[in-house]
């Protein structure tokens, strides 16, 4: 917030008239977790890639044949998962088991038995490594912020749980259990019957021509804040446009 404050003061007031559980991954009790970004309608358009610029009628129809496509896909592989006696989806299982293995090289300093608090050391691998990072089990979380994040104990937090002698698998969220998954995709979609069935609109649609004239050249400004990661891609490409710059002027010096 303090940020958003030296950028723009009339911003940060806004801003801090939201409750905050609404709108910060800080503050929201860990439902958005893995979310990095606050633009997740980045999500549906990877969805409906193709279906821009339709007919109103054509993007309906799109997005109701991929939605029951995708709930159908989903609920034979939830099915499938069961049918193995699979414990949780696919992603939980792949980073509990990787983040397992890794915990075997930490090394865990117990600082309170009631609290179920410790510090975790982790040894040095290539450029990584020795790192300290504080877990409280009673919290769920980790310092590393991985355990808070994706709702599954890190390395670190499984390796506390060991000594601590607590499941780990206890820990994780609810959500990643098969069942809440296969509950999530069981739901069903009704049929849509030709046009000639349908009732009759109450309202009249209006095409103004005028709104999608282009009045200038190149790419429209978009009037989506950007965040860290918009920032971080133009930092690489003004950085990868001054060494080709640069690699330019020695070729003519040379």
């Amino acid at each position: 917030m303090e940020e958003i404050k030296k950028h723009d003061v009339k911003a940060f007031a806004y801003l801090d008239q939201i409750n905050k559980e609404k709108w910060t991954a800080s503050h929201d009790g860990g439902w958005r977790c893995g979310i990095l970004t606050t633009n997740i309608s980045e999500c549906i358009n990877g969805v409906l890639k193709g279906a821009r610029r339709l007919p109103v009628s054509a993007l309906v129809e799109i997005t109701l044949e991929r939605t029951v496509h995708y709930f159908h896909v989903r609920a034979i592989k939830g099915k499938k998962m069961l049918q193995n006696n699979q414990l949780w989806t696919d992603f939980a299982c792949k980073m509990f088991i990787s983040w397992q293995q890794k915990a075997v090289e930490h090394t865990v300093t117990k600082y309170s038995h009631a609290q179920q608090s410790a510090s975790v050391q982790t040894r040095r691998q290539g450029r990584h490594g020795m790192n300290t990072h504080v877990i409280k089990i009673a919290n769920r979380e980790c310092s590393c912020g991985k355990w808070n994040q994706f709702g599954i104990p890190c390395s670190h937090g499984q390796k506390v749980c060991g000594a601590y002698n607590i499941s780990a698998a206890s820990m994780v969220k609810d959500y990643y259990d098969v069942m809440a998954y296969n509950n999530t995709y069981s739901k069903h979609f009704e049929p849509v019957q030709s046009e000639d069935y349908w009732d009759e609109p109450n309202f009249q649609l209006v095409h103004d021509p005028i709104i999608r004239t282009v009045t200038r050249p190149g790419r429209n400004q978009t009037t989506r804040i950007h965040n860290e990661m918009d920032w971080r891609q133009t930092r690489a490409r003004q950085e990868a446009q001054q060494q080709q710059g640069d690699f330019s002027i020695q070729e003519n010096v040379s």
